[in-house]
């Protein structure tokens, strides 16, 4: 493919092209210069761009997290009490089975990290909490506390699809 550019054409031919084209081609067997315009240029340049931009946006991401399962001494007798599940990864905590119970990924978890109890018929079970408390326990501030390792899929909008090890 050979090509002219503006200056190029001004001096090997001593005409001045319109402003909107940007260079001339053509190939080695054509004889016809073609123009190429600005406008296509910049369309390339935008259309390179989208695809860009949507590539890293629409993604799915893959991230390591910790299951973190913890028991909450209730407040007042009744309020907040229980086992609590949390997904935790660098960039925030993700809970599963508080305000809006995410009865799915809870119940990956329980099949991903079954620990000896099955079936599983609810996301409350209390012998699943206490054999994973058990099992993968981690001293800390909370006296029954436990943090097993995992990976999250996440979708474009930063919410987990699955978990997997």
């Amino acid at each position: 493919m050979t090509y002219m550019t503006r200056g190029g054409a001004k001096t090997w031919w001593g005409v001045d092209l319109p402003r909107e084209i940007a260079y001339l081609y053509k190939d080695i067997c054509d004889t016809e210069w073609q123009s190429v315009t600005y406008k296509e240029i910049f369309a390339r340049k935008k259309a390179k761009q989208d695809s860009n931009i949507y590539m890293k946006r629409a993604h799915e991401e893959v991230r390591p997290c910790a299951v973190w399962v913890f028991w909450n001494e209730p407040i007042w007798g009744m309020f907040f009490g229980g086992w609590w599940i949390y997904v935790r990864t660098t960039k925030g905590d993700f809970p599963l089975n508080f305000r809006n119970p995410r009865k799915d990924l809870v119940m990956q978890v329980k099949q991903l990290f079954s620990c000896g109890c099955l079936p599983f018929d609810e996301i409350y079970d209390e012998t699943w909490f206490t054999a994973f408390e058990k099992r993968y326990h981690y001293p800390g501030k909370r006296e029954k506390n436990a943090i097993a390792f995992c990976h999250c899929r996440f979708d474009k909008r930063g919410r987990i699809t699955d978990i997997m090890k």
